[in-house]
């Protein structure tokens, strides 16, 4: 080794020619000293000078000779380097690295002396360079990539993003420190930027294709042609890709970048920008296509799914950057993030107006809960779980509901963009469901549609983030809103029936013959058809059951045992029934249990 070499190239004296020197010597210390310096120059400036022209002259030949010897050694290092680094240059083999590292010290140390050393010595290190390049290069392809497969479930999954990241082994990163210490010492900067920029671009692109499960980057038109099951999946990768992206690939390319520029942050911050640069717009040209696209409801989701994804990583991004690189990337995703945005308000008033145009005439078989309330609740619901990202989009939106609604009755519910824009689509939806009621000609089927889709929304809201964006006073309101239906279904449905089992008095009145048969006419055909009708909540349908009996068999009891005065008997009697009585009360108890079942049954 070189070092080696220059370190065996001091001549030995003998032993009992520095003894003889000290033992005639009038000042044993001082002379040690200068004897000393003659075999080691860094003892030298310790001698102090001799007294008189003689001790001067011998001064000034010690010193030559260590100068002699100085450079005798700087010689004899830089021939050892200047070997290993020909028959290195001269083998394929990428081992003794180290020795040719140490070479190129020693080749650097001398390029920076003056004479004819320094020229040949910077000729051995121009020699060594490309050497190093191949070195650096060979380093930084040498990542090792784990391999994964983002599943359905990962895709899910919102926590810590998998490490995907082409990184560098400890040793392969601790080498190619080495080699790019040497190459920006030598004033190879630009060239160890290039070989730099080349290899981990290549292997930054390839990750990121990796977390995105494409082989290549997405064109916009194929975004803008693409089916929604596909670009459904797409989307659903994309938002949890930019976070590993970002937290993961980009920060550890950005910590390699900073240990091998260590010495020239300027160039590395350059090389960073370079090497990321393509990822960087890859994602972000996605996520421009998406919002590009024609709006869907169905992916509002999603889209609103892509701003969260973006806005959480904004800042981060932009840490990784300097100067104009930091400003270009900030702008671009500002704009980015701002398409999205637009493209989510329009997409909700697009769904607003879709929801208040809904236009079928077709009314919903038992009372049930309409279809488009399923969807609109449910979907409300999933925009309810991104509502802190809703209020930094619809901030300065202006609100669409006006008067009472637009305050939803002082319960909160306009605390925040996204609780007015819950409001005012559950507003268009209630109002919607008035309006779908008045299809059903039967005045208690439409309190029972009424009734099951208010309660239906109630009880999402009551599940859901919904709730804390309408308030508790929205659902104590529309909770009574449903004990009024209910009302009015008895209204509706049994008003009649048990004014026939009332106490009419009179000469007049109807006979206990005529309201048995008036009554029983009545009730089967409540049975036949309310055993049709649906009331979809076990709890509400119970409390329905109850209602009714309440009123029912109270007055069918007291129908039963009123006295009825009886023909050809001795005297009058009371009677609890007669021939044209066919239910007991035990009758009316077991039949109401069919009663809004959804499936229709006739009196046997």
């Amino acid at each position: 080794m070189a070092r080696t070499a220059a370190s065996s190239s001091v001549s030995e004296a003998p032993p009992t020619d520095i003894v003889k020197r000290m033992a005639v010597s009038k000042n044993a210390a001082d002379d040690m000293m200068r004897v000393l310096s003659i075999y080691d120059a860094r003892l030298l400036p310790m001698s102090p000078p001799a007294e008189g022209e003689a001790a001067g002259e011998a001064y000034g030949c010690d010193q030559r000779e260590v100068e002699e010897q100085e450079q005798e050694h700087e010689e004899e290092a830089f021939a050892a380097a200047e070997d290993v680094i020909r028959r290195c240059n001269s083998s394929s083999s990428s081992s003794g690295m180290t020795d040719y590292l140490y070479a190129v010290d020693d080749a650097l140390a001398a390029a920076a002396l003056q004479g004819g050393l320094a020229s040949r010595a910077a000729e051995a290190v121009q020699a060594a360079m490309p050497r190093l390049e191949e070195e650096a290069r060979a380093l930084l392809c040498s990542s090792s990539a784990r391999r994964l497969s983002l599943s359905s479930d990962d895709l899910d999954d919102a926590a810590t993003p998998p490490d995907a990241s082409p990184r560098l082994s400890p040793r392969a990163a601790a080498s190619v420190r080495g080699v790019a210490e040497r190459m920006l010492r030598a004033g190879y900067g630009p060239e160890l930027a290039q070989v730099y920029v080349t290899a981990r671009r290549d292997a930054l692109a390839e990750a990121v294709a990796h977390q995105l499960g494409a082989a290549e980057p997405v064109a916009i038109e194929e975004v803008l042609r693409m089916e929604w099951a596909v670009l459904d999946q797409k989307m659903r990768r994309w938002n949890h890709a930019n976070r590993a992206v970002v937290r993961t690939l980009l920060a550890g390319e950005r910590r390699l970048c900073d240990e091998v520029f260590a010495s020239d942050e300027e160039l590395g911050h350059e090389c960073f920008a370079d090497v990321s640069r393509g990822c960087v717009l890859q994602l972000l040209g996605f996520a421009d296509a998406v919002a590009m696209s024609a709006r869907a409801t169905e992916k509002l989701y999603r889209t609103l799914g892509m701003y969260e994804a973006l806005a959480d990583v904004a800042p981060e991004l932009e840490a990784l950057f300097t100067g104009d690189a930091r400003e270009l990337f900030a702008a671009e995703v500002s704009a980015v993030a701002a398409r999205l945005g637009s493209t989510v308000r329009r997409t909700i008033e697009e769904f607003g107006s879709a929801i208040q145009g809904e236009s079928s005439r077709r009314p919903v078989q038992g009372g049930e809960i309409h279809p488009m309330n399923r969807y609109v609740i449910n979907y409300c619901g999933l925009l309810a779980d991104c509502r802190s990202t809703l209020d930094m989009i619809l901030v300065n939106t202006a609100d669409a509901v006006d008067g009472d609604e637009a305050t939803g009755g002082g319960g909160g519910a306009t605390s925040t963009p996204s609780g007015r824009c819950m409001l005012e689509l559950l507003t268009r939806l209630l109002r919607k469901m008035d309006e779908k009621s008045c299809l059903y000609d039967d005045a208690g089927l439409k309190h029972i549609f009424l009734m099951n889709n208010l309660y239906y929304i109630v009880q999402k809201v009551m599940d859901s983030p919904l709730r804390e964006l309408l308030g508790d006073d929205w659902i104590r309101r529309h909770r009574g809103q449903i004990r009024q239906y209910e009302t009015g279904y008895l209204r509706a449905s049994w008003i009649t029936v048990l004014s026939v089992l009332r106490d009419d008095g009179g000469s007049a009145a109807p006979t206990v013959k005529d309201k048995a048969r008036s009554f029983n006419a009545a009730f089967e055909e409540l049975y036949r058809s309310q055993t049709a009708w649906k009331v979809i909540d076990p709890q509400l349908r119970e409390e329905l059951r109850i209602a009714v009996s309440e009123r029912l068999i109270p007055a069918y009891r007291s129908f039963l045992s009123r006295p009825r005065p009886q023909t050809g008997s001795s005297g009058g009697s009371r009677h609890s029934a007669s021939k044209h009585v066919k239910y007991t009360l035990e009758d009316l108890e077991d039949y109401m249990l069919d009663f809004f079942e959804g499936v229709q049954k006739f009196v046997k």
